[in-house]
């Protein structure tokens, strides 16, 4: 556990080790509001990639407040559905940006830009799993890996002064 209370067990409802050792979390997607979920976070998907080129087209831009709405409302709309593991990564990412002071945005800033697109890619590899399971397993290693990457933001977002 960090200083902050997010632990893996937070943002997945499995412990590293689990998921690495067990089959895949098994999520209770409601079939029949799947399509509508789709469109709807392939909709966020695209607005948080725009907002992070625009973030790294112009660094003074203050993005997190529009990225963590974004995260919100996918984290909402997948858990509304059964989608666990879309909506604990939304979820965990979410958290993460809320804490993140301005003046750690700076220094922090590459790394959670590159932390928002591994959790992006793993959630629209999730999205396309959903689709058409049979041919489109998500690796267990890319859903500890996008983990990985927001325990590591966090874990830099922790050891930095809190203001400037």
């Amino acid at each position: 556990m960090n200083p902050h209370g997010i632990t893996l067990d937070k943002i997945i409802p499995l412990s590293l080790e689990r998921v690495k050792a067990a089959s895949s979390v098994v999520d209770e997607i409601d079939r029949e509001l799947f399509p509508f979920f789709e469109e709807e976070a392939r909709s966020e998907l695209k607005a948080i990639e725009d907002v992070l080129h625009i973030w790294d087209v112009d660094p003074s831009r203050d993005s997190l407040k529009e990225l963590g709405r974004q995260f919100h409302t996918l984290k909402g709309a997948a858990n509304s559905i059964g989608y666990i593991r879309v909506g604990a990564l939304a979820g965990g990412i979410k958290d993460l940006l809320e804490q993140i002071t301005p003046a750690q945005v700076q220094a922090l800033r590459p790394q959670i830009i590159k932390t928002n697109i591994l959790v992006v890619e793993t959630i629209r590899a999730l999205l396309q799993e959903a689709k058409a399971p049979e041919y489109n397993q998500v690796k267990k290693e890319q859903i500890v890996m996008a983990v990985q990457s927001i325990l590591r933001l966090q874990e830099m977002q922790t050891n930095l002064p809190k203001a400037a």
